[in-house]
C-alpha cells in the first residue's frame, strides 16, 4: 500500500473518532481571545515564517510585534511589525507589553529560564503570557526527544513533505505540570491556567495500524483522566501586580 494510500486511511480514521474533539489551536485561540483586549500590546514569541498568530490578532489589538529565528515568507498585515531575533534577549523595553501568545515554542527552548524571565520583564504588571506546548511525557515527545535531530528530520520530510511544520531540534526543559509551575513561581509568574489537552496521533499519519495503537492509547489516557500523558498543555501565566 502506499503512503498516499495509508495517509487517507488514516485521515478515514481521524474524521470518523475525532470529529467531536476540538483541535488545540482552537483551545489556543479561545484563551488568547479570553485575555486580549483592543487596546492592548501583544507579542507573538515565535511567530513563524507564516505568521499565523500575528495575522489573526492584528485587527484585534492596539499593536502586534512578531519575532522569530526565520524571517517572514509572508507579509506582514497593517498594524504590526515582525523582527528576527532571540526570544532570551527581547529588543524591547521594559513593560512593552500587555499580552505575550506562542505556539509550539516552549519545546524548542534551551533556556526556558531565560526566555521566560524575558517575558516577565516585557510584561506590564498583570499581563499574561498564553501559550500550548508538547507534553514531554506524551510518546511522541519521548521519542522525539531520545534520537538524533537529523533522524527525526529526516522522518518528517518522508512523511510529511518539504513544508514540515515545526521541524527544529526539541529540547522539553519546561514541558510538565511541574516544570511549568516551577519555572513561572520562580520567575513572579502565577499560573492562572495549566490545562492537558487530547490530540489525534498526528506522527503516526503514516500507518493505519499505529494510527489505532495511538487511538488506544489517547483513548484510555482520556478515559482514566491521566492528564500527565495528555498530548498538549495549554497555559496561561500573569505576570505579578507590582505595588
Amino acid at each position: 500500500m502506499s503512503l498516499s494510500s495509508r495517509r487517507r486511511k488514516c485521515e478515514a480514521l481521524h474524521r470518523k473518532y475525532y470529529w467531536d474533539v476540538s483541535p488545540r489551536d482552537t483551545h489556543l485561540d479561545d484563551a488568547i481571545l479570553e485575555n486580549l483586549k483592543p487596546d492592548h500590546r501583544v507579542l507573538d514569541a515565535g511567530c513563524g515564517d507564516d505568521l499565523p498568530l500575528l495575522t489573526r490578532y492584528a485587527p484585534l489589538a492596539s499593536f502586534v510585534v512578531g519575532i522569530d529565528v526565520v524571517p517572514p515568507s509572508v507579509p506582514k498585515p497593517g498594524n504590526t511589525e515582525v523582527l528576527r531575533g532571540d526570544l532570551a534577549h527581547l529588543p524591547f523595553a521594559d513593560q512593552s507589553f500587555d499580552l505575550i501568545v506562542s505556539r509550539s515554542v516552549v519545546e524548542h527552548l534551551e533556556a526556558p529560564e531565560a526566555v521566560f524571565a524575558e517575558f516577565h520583564r516585557v510584561l506590564r504588571p498583570g499581563g499574561r503570557v498564553v501559550f500550548t506546548t508538547p507534553n514531554r511525557l506524551y510518546y511522541s515527545s519521548l521519542i522525539a526527544a531520545a534520537i538524533p535531530y537529523a533522524w527525526k528530520h529526516r522522518f518528517m520530510r518522508a512523511v510529511f513533505g518539504e513544508h514540515v511544520y515545526d521541524d527544529f531540534p526539541v529540547f522539553y526543559r519546561a514541558n510538565t505540570r511541574k516544570a511549568i509551575a516551577r519555572l513561572a513561581r520562580s520567575l513572579g509568574l502565577s499560573v492562572v491556567r495549566l490545562s492537558a489537552l487530547r490530540h489525534f496521533p498526528f506522527y503516526f499519519m503514516f500507518s493505519p495500524m499505529l494510527f489505532r495503537l495511538g487511538m488506544l492509547y489517547d483513548w484510555l489516557v482520556t478515559r482514566w483522566s491521566i492528564d500527565s500523558l495528555q498530548s498538549t498543555w495549554l497555559v496561561v501565566l500573569e505576570r505579578t501586580q507590582e505595588a
